[in-house]
């Protein structure tokens, strides 16, 4: 059995922004999606198990993709996923 924690879409965004901002700083070692979602998991306190809370944050992180707020690449050397940069500085 599975336990899902109820978790705002806003908040779920605004810490994949934070972790993502954190991250690019740091640069393309970081910069990752993995890292970046295994990062968010923690800090949002989400279970492994939880399967539909994980899809939520997916969806979110895809989200951000989709509104332009993150592009895949980080520089020439690492031009496509799992790479990302920020599209509009936040």
């Amino acid at each position: 059995m599975t336990t899902q924690t109820a978790i705002e879409t806003s908040t779920i965004r605004d810490v994949l922004l934070r972790i993502a901002e954190e991250a690019t700083k740091r640069g393309p070692g970081f910069a990752q999606e993995s890292v970046i979602l295994r990062q968010a998991l923690e800090d949002l306190k989400l279970s492994w198990e939880d399967v539909p809370s994980q899809q939520q944050m997916l969806t979110c992180w895809h989200d951000l993709f989709r509104d332009g707020k993150l592009a895949w690449g980080y520089d020439v050397d690492n031009p496509g996923p799992p790479f990302f940069h920020f599209a509009r500085r936040p």
